[in-house]
Protein backbone atom coordinates (compact mmCIF):
# COMPACT_ATOMS: atom_id res chain seq x y z
CA UNK A 1 0.00 0.00 0.00
CA UNK A 2 1.19 3.51 -0.76
CA UNK A 3 0.90 4.57 2.88
CA UNK A 4 3.60 2.06 3.79
CA UNK A 5 5.99 3.67 1.29
CA UNK A 6 5.26 7.15 2.63
CA UNK A 7 6.08 6.03 6.15
CA UNK A 8 9.15 4.09 5.03
CA UNK A 9 10.55 7.36 3.67
CA UNK A 10 10.08 8.93 7.11
CA UNK A 11 9.46 12.54 8.11
CA UNK A 12 5.67 12.20 8.35
CA UNK A 13 3.79 13.93 11.13
CA UNK A 14 0.97 11.39 11.40
CA UNK A 15 -0.78 8.75 9.35
CA UNK A 16 -4.06 10.67 9.43
CA UNK A 17 -2.57 14.02 8.33
CA UNK A 18 -0.54 12.35 5.58
CA UNK A 19 -3.66 10.64 4.24
CA UNK A 20 -5.62 13.93 4.22
CA UNK A 21 -2.83 15.78 2.37
CA UNK A 22 -2.40 12.94 -0.08
CA UNK A 23 -6.12 12.89 -0.92
CA UNK A 24 -6.15 16.70 -1.36
CA UNK A 25 -3.23 16.55 -3.78
CA UNK A 26 -4.86 13.75 -5.77
CA UNK A 27 -7.85 16.03 -6.38
CA UNK A 28 -5.71 18.99 -7.50
CA UNK A 29 -4.93 19.56 -11.18
CA UNK A 30 -1.62 21.13 -10.11
CA UNK A 31 -0.26 17.86 -8.73
CA UNK A 32 0.83 14.72 -10.54
CA UNK A 33 1.15 11.57 -8.43
CA UNK A 34 2.04 8.28 -10.03
CA UNK A 35 2.69 4.87 -8.49
CA UNK A 36 4.88 2.03 -9.71
CA UNK A 37 3.40 -1.44 -9.42
CA UNK A 38 5.40 -4.63 -9.80
CA UNK A 39 4.04 -8.12 -9.14
CA UNK A 40 0.78 -6.52 -8.02
CA UNK A 41 2.54 -4.51 -5.28
CA UNK A 42 2.99 -0.77 -5.03
CA UNK A 43 6.77 -0.42 -5.00
CA UNK A 44 7.28 3.30 -5.59
CA UNK A 45 5.77 6.64 -6.40
CA UNK A 46 6.55 10.06 -7.80
CA UNK A 47 4.98 13.42 -7.01
CA UNK A 48 5.40 16.58 -9.07
CA UNK A 49 3.68 19.95 -8.97
CA UNK A 50 2.89 22.55 -11.60
CA UNK A 51 3.97 25.86 -10.04
CA UNK A 52 2.43 27.85 -12.86
CA UNK A 53 3.96 30.73 -14.76
CA UNK A 54 6.93 32.70 -13.47
CA UNK A 55 5.98 36.29 -12.68
CA UNK A 56 8.67 37.95 -14.83
CA UNK A 57 9.49 35.44 -17.57
CA UNK A 58 6.06 33.97 -18.16
CA UNK A 59 7.65 30.51 -18.34
CA UNK A 60 5.98 27.62 -16.55
CA UNK A 61 7.90 25.91 -13.76
CA UNK A 62 7.24 22.46 -12.32
CA UNK A 63 8.93 20.83 -9.35
CA UNK A 64 9.57 17.17 -8.68
CA UNK A 65 8.93 16.76 -4.95
CA UNK A 66 9.39 13.02 -4.48
CA UNK A 67 10.60 10.02 -6.43
CA UNK A 68 10.89 6.97 -4.22
CA UNK A 69 11.17 3.24 -4.81
CA UNK A 70 11.22 0.73 -1.99
CA UNK A 71 14.81 -0.51 -1.51
CA UNK A 72 13.82 -4.12 -2.27
CA UNK A 73 12.60 -3.07 -5.73
CA UNK A 74 15.39 -0.75 -6.82
CA UNK A 75 17.49 -1.40 -9.93
CA UNK A 76 14.49 -2.88 -11.77
CA UNK A 77 13.54 0.18 -13.86
CA UNK A 78 10.73 1.42 -11.58
CA UNK A 79 12.49 4.70 -10.77
CA UNK A 80 13.50 5.33 -14.38
CA UNK A 81 9.93 4.68 -15.53
CA UNK A 82 8.49 6.98 -12.86
CA UNK A 83 10.96 9.72 -13.77
CA UNK A 84 10.20 9.32 -17.48
CA UNK A 85 6.48 9.66 -16.79
CA UNK A 86 7.05 12.82 -14.73
CA UNK A 87 9.12 14.32 -17.56
CA UNK A 88 6.36 13.54 -20.07
CA UNK A 89 3.74 15.06 -17.76
CA UNK A 90 5.85 18.22 -17.37
CA UNK A 91 6.47 18.51 -21.10
CA UNK A 92 2.80 17.85 -21.84
CA UNK A 93 1.55 20.60 -19.54
CA UNK A 94 3.79 23.23 -21.11
CA UNK A 95 6.52 23.28 -18.48
CA UNK A 96 9.57 25.30 -19.46
CA UNK A 97 11.70 24.19 -16.49
CA UNK A 98 11.38 21.23 -14.17
CA UNK A 99 13.46 21.54 -11.01
CA UNK A 100 14.16 19.34 -8.01
CA UNK A 101 16.56 18.60 -5.19
CA UNK A 102 18.00 15.13 -4.91
CA UNK A 103 19.00 13.29 -1.82
CA UNK A 104 22.77 12.79 -1.91
CA UNK A 105 22.25 9.03 -2.29
CA UNK A 106 20.05 9.45 -5.39
CA UNK A 107 22.42 11.74 -7.29
CA UNK A 108 24.03 8.78 -9.05
CA UNK A 109 20.62 7.66 -10.34
CA UNK A 110 20.05 11.01 -12.06
CA UNK A 111 23.59 11.04 -13.40
CA UNK A 112 23.02 7.58 -14.94
CA UNK A 113 20.08 9.18 -16.75
CA UNK A 114 22.51 11.71 -18.23
CA UNK A 115 21.65 14.60 -15.91
CA UNK A 116 24.14 16.73 -14.02
CA UNK A 117 23.49 18.61 -10.79
CA UNK A 118 23.68 22.38 -10.91
CA UNK A 119 26.85 23.89 -9.50
CA UNK A 120 25.84 24.75 -5.95
CA UNK A 121 27.21 24.18 -2.49
CA UNK A 122 23.93 22.73 -1.22
CA UNK A 123 23.79 19.54 0.83
CA UNK A 124 21.06 18.30 -1.51
CA UNK A 125 22.09 18.57 -5.16
CA UNK A 126 19.76 20.59 -7.36
CA UNK A 127 18.75 19.45 -10.83
CA UNK A 128 16.91 21.19 -13.62
CA UNK A 129 15.63 20.20 -17.03
CA UNK A 130 14.82 22.87 -19.58
CA UNK A 131 12.18 21.94 -22.17
CA UNK A 132 13.17 24.18 -25.08
CA UNK A 133 10.09 23.37 -27.15
CA UNK A 134 7.84 24.84 -24.45
CA UNK A 135 9.35 28.32 -24.51
CA UNK A 136 7.01 31.07 -25.60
Amino acid sequence: MLWELLFLMGKTDSKENTKIRFEQKLLSDEHFILVAIMNEKIVGYSWAQDYGFHLRTGKKISRLHDLFVHPAWRHQSAAANLFGAVKEWARGNGTSWMQWYSSPGATGFYQRLGLKPLETEADYPEFEIEFFENHQ
